[in-house]
């Protein structure tokens, strides 16, 4: 890798920026406004926003509309900064419309923004403080915060917060241990209703021990016991790094089943041994994959990764399905706008990207590849459209799509029902931020990741690639400029990776 303090030439991908923009307006909607009107969003997205181009025009359109929903949510209140899911109004939400649901994802998406510290900040500083419904969903935000503080290398935040992040830890604790030492949950409050584990064949949620907020309180404690650290409280650190350690331990021993991580949901999770329920409940989700997102699953396991890629595994043609389109009780009828048995949600993809990436990064294994990894990201990117009445096809992301179909199902149920006021109002799911799409290419596809201070380019892009560049990446007070160039003819500074630090 190439590196240079210099001024890089003008790459003009401000123009690049603006024309998708200028794009994004025009077809848009603009039914609901916090912050930045549609109006103000080139301003305020060539001010913030890392440029990219790529040779894969999808990606990179996504890319640049993604961060177009993502500056409609960014909403300043008496609180400060929050960051929402919904624009408008939803009954479930708490103070200023937010759901905690996705702050994990949010806090990774604005931690690339040139002013992202003060967003993730008030926002973390929010939930914290429990302004809002902090216990409705399961989270790994205290994980999420200590990444924002490693890409911007600096951990006052979260020293700052530590007693606060404590006592979080240990209300979850104490309201959803069980004596077998591990979490349990519902499907609804890990945001991920109607599963086919969590629910029985006569439409009853069971308590359950799940990989979600398993892997959630297990990546929650080792972020508590690395602050620790930097705050110089050993014991408390020592003490939460065995909660880890712990955790890690027993999602091993209860949840693996030889081939998969699986959520048991049973009448008695105290029982002394857990009888496994029938077949026709238990199932291979995408939630299996996420202990990997965490670095919580040991070497040797990944041979599961090989069901993203088996058509009656996960992968169906629009994106990767919530649950094996083998399993006997996928897509099972209920009259309810948001499904998790099959249907595809953004919100798990999108942790499945970073287990894979986790995977690619950081273990000895052959089960998936960087082209593995880039087919994933571009189907996903390609699910980012809807063809409107007069048959244009605009980008769009909504709350969830049919595997089989390609329809946005929670749209077209709530649109049938008359956008009726007790499930959110009109267009409820537009624009929807409950996931991470620029994160995921930044940090995954183009393998940039800042650690101690440093800019880390670990590409996963495919081999035909010849050429990537990334502008007006501001990772805290520094501004870098991102290059791939195959033969050095396309930007001018020599082969492969070079990064400018302006």
């Amino acid at each position: 890798m190439n590196e240079n303090k210099s001024e890089a030439h003008p790459l003009f991908l401000e123009d690049l920026l603006r024309r998708y923009v200028d794009a994004f307006n025009r077809n848009d909607e603009e039914c609901y406004v916090q912050d930045i009107k549609n109006e103000d969003a080139a301003a305020w997205l060539t001010e913030n926003i890392p440029y990219i181009e790529i040779p894969d025009k999808t990606v990179e359109q996504i890319y640049y509309f993604r961060w177009w929903v993502f500056r409609k949510h960014i909403k300043s209140t008496s609180d400060g900064y929050v960051v929402t899911e919904f624009l408008p109004p939803v009954p479930w939400a708490g103070k200023h419309n937010t759901i905690i649901a996705a702050a994990g994802h949010h806090i990774a998406e604005a931690k690339w923004l040139k002013r992202g510290k003060a967003v993730v900040e008030d926002y973390a500083a929010f939930w914290l403080e429990e302004k809002s419904k902090t216990y409705l969903y399961s989270t790994w935000i205290l994980s999420a915060i200590y990444d924002f503080c490693t890409h911007i290398n600096d951990f006052s935040f979260g020293v700052r917060y530590l007693d606060r992040m404590i006592h979080y830890y240990e209300t979850v604790e104490r309201e959803h241990m069980t004596a077998r030492g591990l979490f349990w949950s519902i499907d609804n409050n890990d945001a991920m209703e109607y599963s086919i584990s969590g629910v029985t064949e006569e439409l009853k949620t069971k308590k359950g021990i799940r990989p979600t907020l398993n892997s959630y309180m297990a990546a929650n404690a080792l972020a508590i016991s690395k602050f620790a650290e930097k705050a110089r409280r050993h014991d408390v650190a020592k003490k939460y790094v065995q909660k880890h350690g712990s955790i890690k331990e027993k999602m091993h021993e209860y949840l693996w089943d030889g081939s998969f991580y699986r959520a048991i949901h049973t009448d008695d999770l105290d029982a002394p041994s857990l009888d496994r329920v029938t077949d026709a409940q238990n199932a291979r989700e995408l939630i299996g994959y996420i202990p990997w997102c965490f670095g919580l699953a040991p070497q040797g396991l990944e041979a599961a990764f090989e069901e993203l890629k088996r058509e009656d595994g996960f992968a169906s043609p629009f994106g990767l399905t919530t649950a094996q389109r083998r399993h006997p009780r996928y897509l099972y009828a209920v009259n309810h706008e948001c499904l998790w048995n099959g249907y595809i949600w953004p919100f798990a993809t999108s942790q499945v990207l970073n287990a894979m990436k986790n995977l690619l990064n950081g273990y000895r294994q052959n089960a998936i590849c960087d082209a593995d990894f880039y087919q994933i990201l571009h189907t996903y990117a390609k699910s980012h459209t809807r063809v409107t009445l007069d048959g244009r096809e605009i980008c769009w992301i909504d709350e969830v799509k049919h595997p089989e179909t390609n329809e946005w199902s929670s749209r077209a149920l709530l649109e049938q029902w008359g956008w009726r006021e007790d499930k959110g109002g009109y267009e409820r799911g537009k624009d929807y931020n409950h996931s991470t799409f620029c994160d995921l290419v930044l940090g995954g596809l183009l393998g940039i990741e800042a650690k101690d201070g440093k800019l880390i380019v670990h590409p996963h892009i495919p081999d035909t690639w010849d050429y990537f560049a990334v502008d007006h990446l501001w990772i805290g007070e520094k501004c870098y400029t991102v290059l791939y160039d195959r033969d050095g003819t396309k930007y001018g500074y020599g082969k492969g990776v070079t990064v400018l630090e302006q």
